[in-house]
């Protein structure tokens, strides 16, 4: 997670060149790339922008993945301590040293500010209750966040795990402007496995930062209708395979940072889970909710498992929370636009679900068991939250600690946990 990726490769399933980096077969057309064994054409990513955005995200991450936060070796061996006690570690590969997380122990402010967004207080009254400043608080909220991702990197999952995959969007600065959010959730358990949003504290290029040019407003209608729509839309903008426009977003003058294009934090995300995941799960199934870039981010993530055939990934729609208990038969279709996928449709009165199977190797019968229940559970979480209201008047940065911080209280109250 924390060395270089290149992500400009094939992603069409079954062609030989499929998660292949500089292959012959490549042809540059423009700001797109031609494979001409399968005859896809990809837009390109900027390989210097994806990293700088992974760079400054990961950041928090240091020590808590094992890996080496400088060239992203995973031959490390301890070093001895530093001044303050802590173990330090060493990689094997750049001979750089870098210190080994220990348990963060919550400060009894820390306690106190965690239960008092818990209550949905003002952040005025959390400020005077607590006898802080914006910029103390910012820093508790940093601490939050911090143990948040420490407890999330020491759990457990099973050897055979499905992950359902959700976007939502989050208000903030105190106006319309909204933050993008992926969170994965592991549907076995219900615990959060990651949650990203699209700000960086540091600025990238400035051909990915997220401009919004128009709202893309699906209508009502079926799910078939709302299926092939999507990829009537993705073939006349090919660019939307990587990219989408979620709505109005834009900084204050004095907020850091910079809001970026999704399909970076999407690449960035599935890295994230797949690190998460990946030491024991020997079996993963990615349950996506239907968005081009999200599937290419999970691919990429996951693409030798997949030549393995121990990862799969299938686009879902869902409606209604109570699928049948008993099997029907699936009604087919096809949902036009570039990919032309076959789609399985399983509805009843209460309940409708749509699944497509990506990667081809999965058994057809085992679809009508996909769902997103996991996600959205976690997003209605959210969003009926009694601190969602001062959530909405903070800073991105700010937004993206608390919701940390809500994914381990999320976390917390399952069993499993």
């Amino acid at each position: 997670m924390f060395d270089n990726v290149n992500v400009d490769s094939c992603k069409t399933m079954g062609c030989r060149n499929l998660g292949i980096i500089n292959s012959p077969d490549y042809l540059l057309q423009g700001n797109n790339v031609l494979c001409r064994e399968c005859g896809f054409l990809f837009p390109l990513i900027s390989s210097n922008a994806l990293n700088l955005f992974r760079r400054a995200v990961n950041h928090g991450w240091k020590g808590l993945i094992k890996q080496c936060p400088g060239c992203g070796g995973y031959s490390l061996k301890r070093h001895g301590f530093s001044r303050q006690g802590e173990q330090r570690m060493l990689c094997r590969l750049c001979n750089k040293t870098f210190i080994a997380a220990k348990k963060a122990v919550a400060s009894p402010r820390q306690t106190q500010l965690a239960a008092l967004i818990q209550a949905g207080t003002s952040l005025q009254d959390i400020r005077t209750a607590l006898a802080i400043d914006s910029t103390t608080l910012r820093r508790e909220l940093a601490h939050l966040s911090y143990q948040a991702r420490q407890e999330g990197s020491r759990f457990s999952f099973s050897c055979d795990i499905a992950l359902s995959t959700r976007a939502f969007t989050v208000r903030f600065n105190g106006g319309d402007s909204l933050l993008y959010v992926l969170v994965t959730v592991e549907e076995g358990s219900g615990h959060v496995v990651a949650l990203s949003t699209n700000y960086a504290s540091q600025p990238v290029e400035a051909e990915y930062q997220y401009r919004s040019r128009y709202e893309e407003r699906l209508p009502p209608g079926t799910l078939t209708h709302l299926v092939q729509r999507k990829e009537a839309l993705t073939m006349r903008r090919q660019g939307a395979l990587y990219d989408i426009d979620y709505g109005p977003a834009a900084l204050h003058c004095h907020d850091r940072g910079m809001l970026v294009k999704p399909v970076l934090p999407a690449y960035r995300h599935f890295e994230l889970v797949h690190k998460l995941t990946d030491e024991r799960a020997l079996n993963v199934q990615h349950y996506l909710d239907q968005e081009c870039f999200i599937f290419g981010g999970c691919l990429m993530a996951n693409v030798n498992d997949i030549h393995q055939g121990r990862c799969h990934i299938a686009f879902v729609r869902e409606r209604g929370t109570t699928p049948p208990r008993m099997d029907m038969p699936p009604r087919l279709f096809l949902s036009g636009g570039i990919r032309n996928n076959v789609w399985r449709a399983f509805s009843t009165r209460d309940y409708s679900l749509a699944v497509c199977n990506l990667t081809g190797n999965k058994k057809n019968r085992h679809l009508r068991y996909a769902t997103l229940r996991g996600a959205t559970a976690f997003i209605q979480f959210i969003q009926s939250h009694p601190f969602l209201p001062y959530l909405n008047g903070m800073s991105p940065g700010n937004v993206t600690l608390v919701l940390e911080h809500l994914r381990h209280a999320w976390n917390s109250r399952l069993p499993e946990a």
